[in-house]
This record gives C-alpha cells, sequence and structure tokens, in this order.
C-alpha cells in the first residue's frame, strides 16, 4: 500500500492507447463501475470513447485503493455544488484530466489538487483565444516569443490556468484572466485578481512537457505549508499481470522535459 501526506503528491498516466489494444483487460474493468458510470458508458457513441472511459474510471479506482483498505468497486463519490467530485469519508483529494491517448490523475491528502493535460497537436486557434481571454500580460509575453514557440507557450498557460480553476472547484466561468502565469527562469510565477482573495503564498505550480505530444500542469493548495509539495510519478496499468504493475517510473521522467518549477522530481 502506497502512503501519502499532505505534503505529497502522485501523478498517474494511463496510455489509454495501450489498454485500448488489450480486451482482456477492459473486459475486467466493467465490475468495477458503478451503476451510473455503467449507464454513462453505454451513452458514448463510439467503441473508442468506450474504452477511454471505461479505462479512465478503471484508473481512478485501482489507483486509490493504492492508498487504503478500499476495493476499488466499493469507493463512492458526490460532487460538490459546483459539480468537482470528491470521495466520501475519504481524506485523500484527487482530480483527473484526459486528453488524445494520455489520460492524468494527481492524488493527494487533504489539500485541494487540480490537474490538466492538452495535446500539443490540438488544433485551436489558440493566439485569438489568448487575445480574447487571457490577461494582457500573458499576451505580451506570447508576441514576444517566436512564432515555432507560441503554441507551446499557450498551452502551457492553458493548462495551468485550467488545473488551478480545477483545483479550486470553479471552472474557467471563473474567468481565465483571473490568474495570470508567467514562466521566468525555470520557474512559475502567479499573479491573482483581487476578487479571488488567494493567499498567493498557498498555491504551487508545475508544467511539464510530456515528449512532444502534451503538456501536463498542476496546481495544489495547502492553508498550512508554504513548502512545495514533493512530486511523485506513476504509471497505471489497471488490474494488469505484474509484467505491467503499478510502479514509480524513473523511466517516464527521460520522456518529461525539464520541470518548468524546477526541483521538484528527486
Amino acid at each position: 500500500m502506497l502512503t501519502i501526506d499532505s505534503q505529497t503528491a502522485h501523478i498517474w498516466i494511463l496510455d489509454l492507447a495501450r489498454i485500448s489494444a488489450q480486451p482482456s483487460l477492459l473486459e475486467n474493468y466493467h465490475p468495477l463501475l458503478s451503476e451510473e458510470e455503467a449507464a454513462r458508458l453505454q451513452r458514448f457513441a463510439f467503441p473508442k470513447l468506450q474504452h477511454h472511459y471505461l479505462a479512465t474510471r478503471a484508473m481512478v479506482r485501482t489507483c486509490l485503493s493504492r492508498y487504503a483498505d478500499v476495493a476499488p468497486q466499493d469507493w463512492r463519490f458526490a460532487q460538490q455544488q459546483n459539480g468537482k467530485p470528491y470521495l466520501i469519508n475519504s481524506p485523500l483529494s484527487f482530480n483527473l484530466s484526459h486528453a488524445g491517448d494520455r489520460a492524468v490523475l494527481a492524488v493527494t491528502r487533504d489539500n485541494l489538487i487540480g490537474i490538466d493535460i492538452e495535446q500539443l497537436s490540438r488544433k485551436r486557434d489558440w493566439l485569438g483565444i489568448a487575445e480574447h481571454y487571457f490577461h494582457g500580460s500573458e499576451v505580451d509575453a506570447l508576441n514576444a516569443l517566436p512564432e515555432a514557440q507560441q503554441h507551446v507557450h499557450f498551452f502551457r498557460l492553458w493548462t495551468l490556468k485550467e488545473a488551478y480553476l480545477k483545483a479550486r472547484g470553479t471552472g474557467i466561468s471563473t474567468g481565465l484572466d483571473k490568474a495570470a502565469f508567467h514562466l521566468e527562469h525555470g520557474r512559475v510565477n502567479a499573479q491573482f485578481a483581487p476578487e479571488l482573495a488567494v493567499e498567493p503564498s498557498e498555491w504551487h505550480f508545475f508544467n511539464y512537457q510530456l515528449g512532444d505530444e502534451y503538456s501536463l500542469s498542476l496546481a495544489a493548495h495547502s492553508a498550512t505549508s508554504r513548502t512545495p509539495p514533493q512530486l511523485q510519478f506513476y504509471q497505471s496499468w489497471p488490474l494488469a499481470t505484474d509484467q505491467h504493475n503499478e510502479a514509480p517510473i524513473d523511466t517516464l521522467i527521460n520522456l518529461l522535459n525539464e520541470p518548468v518549477t524546477e526541483g521538484q522530481l528527486a
């Protein structure tokens, strides 16, 4: 069983394409679902989407069971008024995101946490979105970059904003310009609008590039500590054999570019 505390955050990464190619594994995931999850699964029109949803729910349930003596199928979830899911009768905090063929799950204890992943090849009018929704200082920083670097920087900013708003549980309706991020000298610096009533020192942000394909950001909040949480990355293979056991993956670090927040990968 894994141990985790409020000064630690674990990030689980699931390769949805590899899971989808293993029908026997997918079949084993069905008994883990709640009635509500099983009903939602049937509403997906395409097999690929069904497979991704099934594997993602299996990841959430099996990963959480690594921290507590609770069977994957026995976890019970509820939603806050804003729709953010949480665990009933558990101090664990978690957040989920998926894009393309990757799903990521962040887990900590007692504190707020948010995670977001985006596929860098996703076709978007990223400059138009930034000019319309981002803070002016972020737009200026984007325009100051060489054109070839702008889209990667946009997704770094986007995932940081999403991770922060997901941690708060408010979503983008809060306003993407209310939290402005600046990536300088290997660190994430954040500024918040006064109406958010945020104590900046209580928030910690991380951004990574997963291979050449994905931007990944994490937002973690602690009201009791100003020290950034220690991060550990894991690869998730729900209900897989020992051949693909869920274990710390030092090799994954080689797939991640240097973190924007320094010193967090031990």
